[in-house]
């Protein structure tokens, strides 16, 4: 079913109709104010119609990336150990790495409409992968959990850009995400980021991930977030799927599992919109590529 819909959407965003309406979209836009796309540089456009239907392509085929990551949790399912699943739309680099920072960091919050797609089809996978159909006569909630922003990011940018992209993904032809007899709901405000950390994250460079290592990020990352008196009522025993923007170490996705998991939570997998090497990772571990056509 979930294939069908997604076949229809996609046979309607590459028609004819559907060009034209974005084209003409973008020229009133232009007209109100003057920009330049994101993707290529174009002008009188936030994300020209050639760079949003190569974002679209780009993102169609979500894929298995949690071998890629170095700090990924280890799940122990009877006596099989299993790294994290996590699902990722595509892999950070390029055209959609450009939308992720414009949208993250330079405020271009319109982008959330061309990105929530992928992100859709990302926790979808997950949810295939982490919950395979089940009989049952109607579906369990599973509740798909973010990391909350840091003091320095809701300082500077004003909003909880997972959040956004999530309100697209809900309110976008069929609402819910549904697997088999899973549905995937989210609820804000279970998880904060501790006091320690909202002060760390304001010193110069001291939020920065990029350039770390995966032990680094490990360390940086220890403590960060607490449960919320929310969080603690309806955290135990719920089922859990983790969603982050990009998969680098995966160290973000591990210290939300712990605290988590302490919580009495069970958490299944996860899901990014774009996958990445970690920063020395050939040193550390031996590199698996996340890459769709390895």
């Amino acid at each position: 079913m979930l294939r069908g819909l997604a076949g229809s959407a996609d046979r309607a965003w590459f028609s004819a109709a559907g060009r034209s309406a974005r084209s003409a979209l973008n020229a009133a836009l232009g007209l109100l104010s003057p920009t330049w796309c994101h993707g290529c540089g174009a002008e009188d456009t936030v994300f020209c119609l050639a760079c949003s239907e190569d974002l679209h392509a780009l993102t169609r085929a979500p894929f298995p990336a949690e071998q890629q990551a170095l700090a990924l949790p280890l799940l122990f399912q009877g006596e099989e150990v299993l790294v994290l699943p996590v699902a990722a739309a595509g892999r950070y680099e390029g055209l959609l790495s450009r939308a992720l920072l414009a949208f993250k960091d330079h405020g271009s919050i319109t982008l959330a409409g061309h990105l929530a797609p992928g992100l859709r089809r990302s926790l979808e996978l997950a949810l295939e992968r982490a919950a395979p159909g089940t009989r049952g006569t109607g579906p369990a909630v599973w509740t798909v959990v973010t990391p909350p922003p840091s003091l320095k990011s809701r300082l500077s940018r004003g909003f909880d850009p997972l959040q956004l992209l999530l309100r697209h993904v809900l309110a976008s032809p069929g609402g819910g995400i549904l697997c088999g007899h899973r549905q995937l709901v989210y609820a804000p405000g279970v998880i904060r980021q501790s006091k320690q950390a909202s002060l760390r994250s304001l010193a110069p460079h001291g939020g920065r991930q990029k350039s770390r290592g995966a032990r680094a990020r490990r360390r940086s990352l220890g403590g960060s977030f607490e449960i919320t008196a929310h969080g603690a009522r309806m955290l135990p025993g719920a089922d859990v799927l983790l969603l982050d923007d990009v998969l680098t170490s995966g160290s973000t996705l591990g210290e939300l599992y712990r605290v988590l998991d302490a919580a009495g939570a069970a958490v299944h997998g996860a899901a990014v919109i774009a996958a990445t090497p970690s920063p020395g990772a050939e040193d550390e571990f031996l590199l698996v590529s996340a890459s769709p056509d390895a």
